[in-house]
C-alpha cells in the first residue's frame, strides 16, 4: 500500500500537469491534443491525431516508444501512474546523446535481475497519458507582455 505522501505527491504531480495544459489550452489559440495509451502503445481514448509507435528490441521485456510528429507541436508524456517509474530517453545507433524522441519506463526500484543475459532493466507496464500543445501560442501569448 502506497503511503499517503506519495499518493498525495502523485496527485500534485497530476494537478500541476493539469493547471500548465488548462492555461495552454486557454491561450488564443492554443490548440491541445491529447490521448490514453495502454502499456502496448495503443490508444484507448483520444485525439485520433496523437499516434506513438512501440519500438521492440528483439526482447519481450525491453521496448521503446515514439510519439509520430506533427508539425508546430511538441509532445508531454507523463505514466498514470508516476510513482512508481523512472523514464529513461533513448537514442538511435550512431548517435551521440540521447534525445527526448525514444523513451521507456522501468521500475525505479529495480531488482537487479539480469534478463536474458542483459543487465538492461525491464520495461515496467503503464498506461500513459500523451498531450500535444503548439509552443507558439505561449510565445505569442507572452511577446506583448
Amino acid at each position: 500500500m502506497e503511503p499517503i505522501s506519495a499518493i498525495s505527491g502523485g496527485i500534485s504531480i497530476v494537478k500541476e500537469g493539469i493547471n500548465a495544459f488548462n492555461y495552454v489550452l486557454g491561450l488564443k489559440n492554443g490548440k491541445v491534443i491529447s490521448a490514453l495509451f495502454d502499456a502496448n502503445g495503443t490508444r484507448k481514448y483520444g485525439n485520433k491525431k496523437v499516434i506513438v509507435e512501440k519500438i521492440n528490441t528483439g526482447s519481450d521485456v525491453v521496448w521503446w516508444y515514439k510519439v509520430k510528429e506533427i508539425n508546430d507541436y511538441v509532445f508531454v508524456r507523463f505514466p498514470v501512474i508516476d510513482s512508481v517509474v523512472e523514464e529513461i530517453a533513448g537514442q538511435e545507433n550512431g548517435e551521440s546523446n540521447p534525445g527526448t524522441i525514444y523513451w521507456r519506463w522501468v521500475s525505479k526500484a529495480r531488482s537487479g535481475t539480469i534478463v536474458d543475459g542483459s543487465s538492461d532493466p525491464v520495461n515496467i507496464t503503464v498506461d500513459f497519458i500523451i498531450v500535444g500543445y503548439q509552443p507558439k501560442a505561449l510565445i505569442d501569448h507572452f511577446k506583448n507582455v
